[in-house]
């Protein structure tokens, strides 16, 4: 049976939320290659984390999707070249990034360079998963299936509500899925039992909107840019999502 898949980091490890296009499953896997033995036969998993690295320019794909999102751009962080990435240290990512393209490094940027790393070889190592998992953004999702409405930070009560105001534009019994989680997996589990916490109700809700974007755009996903370029090892410098 078909499934998709949206995976995002949630401080401790993968989350991953899974549809059949009826049923949803929500879980926690420690990396991407226990999410891809455990999906491998699925038909896109969309993960939020940068794939195909640059080299002397940053990425089309980023710069496009900071314009899509207007007011909320600074979401979206400018993707390290692939020397920054294999970088040891913080100060030689930084050099190297300088390097490369003449910029330096955020540490937001380093600090989601272990997760880069991770998908990277795993994409590299796998024989053709790079057409099953692909490169996403949840802002560009919600604001996107929300007909391009700007949204209030996802860190407070209001963001969590508008995104699941449109989770529930699209299909209401989303909300109870989403609730159904949230109870599951952190309010019905000791402190120390949960592996992720309540500050990460919004990793679940952006795990959710790349599954549901992977479910609704099919094989007909947009990608930004419209036509996109290949990095050094052949991987698409993309974000994929949907339209309503």
């Amino acid at each position: 049976m078909a499934s998709y898949v949206g995976v995002d980091w949630a401080s401790s490890g993968w989350l991953a939320v899974a549809t059949d296009g009826e049923d949803w499953t929500a879980t926690m896997h420690p990396s991407m290659h226990s999410v891809w033995f455990t999906h491998r036969d699925a038909t896109a998993i969309l993960v939020d984390i940068p794939i195909g690295l640059p080299g002397a320019e940053r990425r089309a794909c980023d710069r496009a999707a900071k314009e899509f999102l207007g007011d909320r751009a600074s979401s979206v962080f400018w993707t390290p070249c692939r020397a920054a990435v294999e970088a040891k240290t913080y100060q030689q990512a930084k050099q190297a990034n300088q390097e490369c393209r003449g910029d330096s490094l955020s540490s937001q940027a380093w600090g989601l360079i272990p997760r880069i790393r991770e998908v990277d070889r795993l994409l590299r190592d796998g024989v053709d998963i790079e057409s099953v998992i692909l490169e996403s953004h949840p802002e560009v999702c919600f604001t996107a299936l929300g007909d391009g409405e700007s949204l209030p930070s996802k860190h407070d009560d209001d963001g969590i509500e508008a995104r699941l105001a449109i989770l529930g534009s699209i299909d209401d019994s989303l909300v109870d899925i989403y609730e159904q989680f949230e109870a599951s997996l952190i309010e019905e589990q000791p402190t120390w039992a949960r592996r992720i916490g309540a500050s990460n109700r919004d990793d679940l809700l952006d795990a959710m909107v790349l599954a549901l974007t992977a479910t609704l755009g099919g094989e007909d996903l947009r990608t930004l840019p419209e036509s996109p370029p290949l990095d050094a090892e052949g991987l698409p410098m993309q974000i994929v999502y949907t339209e309503r």
